[in-house]
Formats: structure tokens, sequence, C-alpha cells
């Protein structure tokens, strides 16, 4: 299912043609002012060109040749957590934000310079590296909905999230356990919390994680925030089998369980973890869990973004570096 490496990068080869032709005729172009319209020219085509390939390489123009495709990046920002859909229907939708500002970055890499809303931001719980980046997110593009657990009060990044989205004024919608966003083909059913959970008291934010399960045709997709092995054991019989899981808590060892896994038998695992990290994240027993059932692993700490794209028959990952 799951492809290795890293794009073949069109942009970097013509950059470097390009930068042999100039040290090739550089002699040529320069040497009088009759070539002055020439040398424009081909620093016009150049930049034009380089402006299409990366455009193209980050996916902005990917539409064109798949109008029915569902595209998820999951970002490379650290020590955190930033998905992004592009639905077929046309839908956008930001998953968390990780722990800074990156996922500007990021959403710049992916989307026109001129494209600045999103149709929904999803805060899956109040941890600061899952929501810092969506405060920048929403003062700087226009956030049509965001969706919440209803629990984002009592720390100061979650406090300046909430009066972002109030100032945005972006409609809120708090989710649970039951319900579902449908979008054309594509359906993300809320599995947890329960609205028991949710009106109970709450001892750890990672309890009222927000998990969906996407579907699209045959391509199925489980995001489970930072969902421990306690809120596992209450959902994972209402999966099924998935195609991929999102790792939970960053690959912490009290998630990702041996139940868990025997019950959604997924064939690829996304691990969304800072490089070096302090706490050792993913941890070395979740990766031999995900070993022993021969589940491919995909690593933002080692290969960077990652592009999943579907036609809602099996997906394709591969492994996706932005440029920024």
């Amino acid at each position: 299912m799951g492809t290795r490496g890293s794009h073949f990068s069109f942009s970097r080869i013509w950059i470097f043609s390009f930068m042999e032709f100039l040290s090739e005729n550089k002699k040529k172009l320069l040497i009088s002012q009759r070539h002055t319209i020439q040398r424009c020219f081909v620093l016009g085509l150049f930049l034009l060109v380089s402006l299409f390939l990366f455009a193209f390489e980050s996916q902005s123009f990917s539409f064109i040749f798949q109008e029915d495709s569902l595209k998820v990046w999951m970002f490379d920002v650290g020590q955190g957590d930033a998905l992004f859909l592009e639905l077929p229907t046309g839908e956008q939708i930001l998953i968390d934000g990780g722990p800074d500002n990156r996922v500007l970055s990021k959403l710049g890499s992916v989307l026109f310079p001129w494209d600045r809303s999103l149709d929904y931001v999803v805060a899956t719980h109040a941890d600061a590296d899952h929501i810092t980046g969506l405060v920048s997110v929403l003062e700087n593009y226009d956030v049509s909905h965001v969706v919440t657990n209803g629990h984002l009060q009592g720390t100061g990044v979650s406090d300046a999230l909430q009066k972002a989205i109030e100032q945005e004024k972006s409609e809120q919608r708090v989710v649970h356990a039951g319900q579902t966003l449908t979008f054309g083909d594509v359906i993300l059913e809320v599995l947890w919390p329960s609205l028991e959970v949710m009106n109970g008291v709450v001892q750890d934010r990672n309890e009222t994680s927000l998990v969906f399960l996407l579907t699209y045709g045959k391509t199925s997709i489980l995001f489970t925030g930072d969902a421990e092995e306690g809120s596992e054991f209450e959902f994972a019989t209402q999966v099924g089998d998935v195609d991929v899981v999102k790792v939970g808590h960053h690959g912490s060892a009290s998630s990702t369980s041996h139940f868990l896994l025997d019950q959604i038998t997924p064939e690829v695992a996304l691990v969304s973890a800072g490089k070096d990290n302090s706490y050792g994240h993913p941890h070395p027993i979740v990766l031999q869990r995900l070993f022993d059932r021969a589940v491919d692993v995909f690593r933002t700490d080692q290969g960077g973004d990652i592009l999943l794209r579907s036609v809602g028959q099996e997906p394709n990952l591969e492994y996706a570096p932005l440029p920024f």
C-alpha cells in the first residue's frame, strides 16, 4: 500500500539545470545592453516554471488530474499533531495545529497563495502540542467551523484559542460519540468521547480526546488524537478493520494497545513525533506491537511530511517533504 522515499523533485532538477545554463551562457547574457530583453525573458521564464513546479509538487495543482481524490497530509510540526484533509467535494479540514505556528508554513505549501479559508478546524483536545498552532491559523485564515470536545478551558493556550474562535466568529460545534460529519462520500464518524464522559469530571485531557473514523469507499482511516488505552478499550470494538491508523499520543506506551490493534488490524500506522524528542516517542514497545503485526510505519521524525491519497480504493502513502 505505501511507497517509501521522498517525492522525485522536478523543481530541484530544474533549478540545477538552470544554474548550469546561466553558468555556460552568462557571457552572452551580460555582454551588452542589447541583451536586456533576453535576460528578462530568461529570468521570467525561470520564475514561472519554478513556481509551477513547486506548486505541482506541493499538490496545489493535483486536483486538475484527480478531482475525486481524498488527500490527507500529516504535517511534520515537531512534537505535536497537525493533519490536513482535502476532500473530493472540495472541503478543507485541519485536525489540530501542532505546538507552534509552523502549521502556517505547511498550509502555505499545499494551498494556493490566495486561498485563505478553511471549512473546518478540529481541536481534538486542549493539549498545547495540538492547539497552539490553531490560534495562528484562526488569526490568518477565514475558518467557517470549529469542532471541539467542549473542553477548551483551563490553560492559557486553550483560553487564547477560545478567544480566537470568538473573534473569527466561526461556528462552533461540540461533538461526541455517535455523531457524524458527512461530505459527499466521505464520512467522519465520531467514536470518542462518549456523552457520559464529556459530562463527567475529567481528570486527564487525553480522556476526552476526539477520535474519528474516516471512510471513503474502500479507504478507512482512524484518527486517534491522544486517546490512551482506557479510551481505546471503549471504542475499539466499534471500528472494524482499517487501512490506516494515526498512532495515539505520538507513540506513547500508554496508547495503541494490543487490544486496539487486534480489533482494527491496520496495514499502515502514522506517527507524528518530533525528531529526538525528550519523551522517547514513539516508544519502542509501540513500535514492537506494530512490527509484530507487520504494520508498515510512517514517521514524521524520520521522513518528514506524509501524504495519503485515495480515490476510494486502496490508499497510497508516501513521504512528501514540503518546501517549508
